[in-house]
């Protein structure tokens, strides 16, 4: 019997009920690449579940399979351990890094104001030039240019507006340097409804990506510089209208004590859950058939459905999975990651040409692959505050 304090981590019973929800197992139906065959390798080299970190298997084969994953946390929340074979990856890239891990980070903390201008000169490759191999990282680049605003189709205001309730709004990277008119519309609602928005200008990064990279250095220098400001300004709500970045903040409860942690995740809140008993009135033209791709982050207690679907009559949520934007993926395995996306929008009816979703890694993603008959856009972009 092991000493108190050394108990190993109960493993992967190789159930399989990650089978039924991992979108790379559902692209290649091989178990190798799906959770619990990521799990068979990589826990026998764990020190944590009993393995030993002297594998006979080569790591550059052991990273070939670790690639193979979008760090959506389906399978942890079908498994009945609730083991993260995400967590498990993000570990295993920490003890052997590589130099794409590295650029990733550079890519997501360093040259974020550069992002506009990458897409910009994406759009002015010719298609016939581009490379097979870099296909889907420019039409990913190309995406971070953005579409023409559109008319709202919606008008909202509150029934009664709050008093003053002090709000911290994190936008995020790809806001912060990308799509700088969905902070400016959150922050219009926010008012609106009565909420007292302070200085966020010094959130950092929330630090997923970076976790799921390894990159656990990083991750610790974004956490900590985001709490020090929240405890700064009062522990006020955090408000995002990212579902990846709120599932981000989310997480880290770890290293807080029991009592912070839980106040954290309680001030730790979606952006539309904010807005309480909105009236909402048409307005222009609503498309007929709208979609609606529910990001993989917000898992059971999506708050922007309900709202969405209230809004919108002709609101049809897909039936894809995830859209392959998440973690690393992007970086260690574009083509799947384009795959994972066009397997997605196979998940929307043809008649569907506007599609909408509250995630802004999920917009970017889908609007890579989209095409010119469909638009994938935030649900900011489509509201608007109705004039008192």
């Amino acid at each position: 019997i092991p000493a108190r304090g050394t108990e190993m981590k109960r493993g992967c019973t190789q159930c399989g009920e990650c089978l039924n929800v991992c979108p790379v197992y559902a692209l290649f139906k091989r178990e190798e690449y799906a959770p619990k065959g990521k799990r068979l390798l990589l826990e026998a080299i764990d020190p944590e579940y009993g393995g030993s970190p002297d594998s006979p298997m080569p790591w550059d084969d052991i990273r070939e399979l670790a690639r193979l994953c979008a760090g959506c946390e389906r399978c942890q929340r079908a498994c009945a351990r609730k083991l993260s074979t995400c967590d498990l990856l993000a570990e295993a890239r920490s003890r052997n890094p590589h130099w794409t891990q590295a650029l990733w980070d550079v890519w997501i903390r360093r040259v974020g104001p550069l992002w506009p201008m990458a897409g910009k000169i994406a759009m002015f490759a010719p298609d016939a030039i581009i490379p097979g191999a870099l296909r889907s990282s420019v039409d990913t680049a190309r995406a971070l240019v953005d579409l023409p605003p559109c008319e709202p189709w919606v008008k909202l205001r509150p029934a009664q507006k709050v008093n003053g309730t002090k709000v911290a709004l994190f936008s995020g990277c790809t806001a912060k340097n990308a799509r700088p008119r969905w902070i400016a519309k959150a922050h219009e609602l926010l008012e609106g409804w009565g909420y007292e928005l302070l200085d966020t200008s010094d959130f950092a990064c929330c630090g997923g990506t970076l976790h799921h990279a390894g990159q656990l250095g990083a991750l610790a220098e974004v956490r900590e510089r985001n709490l020090d400001l929240w405890r700064s300004l009062g522990k006020p709500y955090v408000a995002s209208f990212c579902a990846s970045c709120k599932h981000s903040l989310e997480g880290y409860t770890a290293v807080l004590s029991p009592e912070e942690g839980q106040e954290w995740k309680q001030k730790c809140v979606g952006l539309s859950s904010l807005l309480a008993n909105p009236l909402a009135t048409p307005a222009g033209m609503i498309p007929a058939a709208i979609g609606y791709h529910q990001p993989c982050h917000w898992g059971t207690a999506d708050p922007d459905l309900p709202l969405l679907k209230s809004w919108l009559p002709g609101l049809q949520k897909g039936t894809g999975l995830c859209c392959g934007m998440g973690g690393i993926l992007k970086m260690s395995n574009p083509d799947l990651s384009a795959d994972m996306a066009r397997k997605c929008m196979q998940g929307f009816a043809p008649e569907v040409r506007q599609i909408i979703t509250g995630c802004s890694g999920c917009v970017m993603q889908l609007a890579s692959v989209a095409g010119e008959n469909r638009q994938v856009r935030h649900w900011l972009d489509v509201v608007a505050l109705e004039d008192a």
